[in-house]
C-alpha cells in the first residue's frame, strides 16, 4: 500500500485498504478518503491493538503526507492518529499502575500479551509531533501528543534517561503553553524543577539557608532544570530563590587545589622556620593560616 502512495495512486490505495482491512485503522482511513464522518472513542479500537494500530497508521500517514491527497483528508485522518495516540498513551499509563501495584516495571511482563509494551510508540508519537509542527493550526494536536509521549515516558521510566523524560515534560509545557493553558506549564516546569534539583537539596532540611550543597547532576540535567526556572520566571514573574551550590567536579577541583596549596605553604614554612628563630610556637604558620582561610577551612 505504501508504494501506491508513493506512486499517487490514490484511487488504487483507497480500493486496497477496502479490500485489505486487516487492521482497525484501515477501515476508517477508507472511510475518510471515502468522504464519510469519523469518529472514534476509548472504544473504537480494541486496548491491546492500540500500539500496532498506531504504528501502522503513522507509516501510512507519513507517505500521505507526502503524497496528493486531500488536504481535507489528510486533516481528519492526522485529527484520527492524535486521539488514538491519546487513548494508546492513557491504556500504557494505566497498565504502568497495574504493574507498579505487582512491585514490578511494566516492561517486565512483556511476557504477558496485554501488557506488552513497544517503547517504540514513544518515538513515532514524536514523529507525528514533529510532522504537525510543519502544518499551521496544528497546535492543540502538537498539545495532546506532547501530552501523550509525557505520558509513555513516565510509563517506562526504567529504560530511559531521567533527562529524556525531562526533554519530554519541558516540550509538554511548552505546548500546552501554546494553547493557553499557562497554568497547567507553570505547574509543570514547576514539577520540573521538583525532579531536577540535586539530591542535597532535595534531602536539605533548610534551616540552614546558608549552606553549600554539592550538586552530583549532569550538565544535561541542569541544563533541563535551568531551562523550567526560566520557563517559570517568564510565565509567573516570580524570582526563583536557589540555594548554594557547588558541583561536585568543582568540589573535587577546589580539594585538589587546596591539598597542593596548602601543601607549597607548608613546604615555605618550614623552609622559613628554619633559617628563622622560633619566637612563638603556639602560634600557626603565617603562610599556611591564610590559605586555609581563603578556603574557608581552620
Amino acid at each position: 500500500m505504501i508504494e501506491l502512495i508513493q506512486q499517487n495512486k490514490l484511487a488504487e490505495f483507497k480500493q486496497a485498504l477496502k479490500d485489505f482491512r486487516e487492521l482497525q485503522i484501515h477501515e476508517y482511513l477508507y472511510e475518510i478518503l471515502d468522504n464519510n464522518p469519523v469518529e472514534i472513542n476509548e472504544e473504537s479500537f480494541s486496548p491491546y491493538g492500540y500500539q500496532i494500530e498506531f504504528l501502522e497508521g503513522l507509516k501510512l500517514y507519513k507517505a500521505l503526507e507526502k503524497s496528493e491527497i486531500n488536504s481535507d483528508h489528510l486533516k481528519q485522518y492526522s485529527n484520527l492518529l492524535v486521539h488514538l495516540a491519546f487513548f494508546m498513551s492513557s491504556h500504557v499509563q494505566n497498565l504502568a499502575h497495574e504493574a507498579m501495584s505487582q512491585n514490578t516495571y511494566l516492561t517486565d511482563l512483556g511476557h504477558i500479551y496485554r501488557f506488552r509494551i513497544y517503547p517504540e510508540i514513544r518515538e513515532g508519537i514524536q514523529e507525528l509531533i514533529d510532522l504537525l509542527k510543519d502544518r499551521s493550526g496544528e497546535e492543540k494536536s502538537i498539545a495532546n501528543l506532547a501530552a501523550a509521549k509525557a505520558k509513555v515516558s513516565n510509563s517506562i521510566d526504567n529504560i530511559l534517561e531521567k533527562y529524556q523524560i525531562g526533554e519530554d515534560m519541558l516540550q509538554f509545557a511548552e505546548a500546552f503553553e501554546k494553547v493557553g493553558e499557562t497554568e497547567t506549564a507553570i505547574k509543570i516546569h514547576q514539577g520540573i524543577m521538583n525532579d531536577f534539583e540535586c539530591e542535597s537539596v532535595k534531602l536539605s532540611s533548610g534551616i540552614i539557608p546558608e549552606m553549600t550543597h554539592v550538586d552530583d547532576r549532569p550538565e544535561v540535567e541542569i541544563e533541563i532544570f535551568n531551562k523550567a526556572k526560566i520557563n517559570f520566571e517568564r510565565l509567573t514573574g516570580k524570582k526563583v530563590q536557589e540555594p548554594n551550590r557547588i558541583h561536585i567536579t568543582e568540589s573535587r577541583q577546589a580539594e585538589k587545589m587546596m591539598a597542593s596549596a596548602t601543601e607549597t605553604a607548608r613546604s615555605l614554612d618550614e623552609s622559613i622556620n628554619s633559617s628563622q628563630p622560633d619566637h612563638s610556637s603556639s602560634k600557626p604558620s603565617g603562610l599556611l593560616d591564610k590559605v586555609k582561610r581563603f578556603f574557608g577551612k581552620n
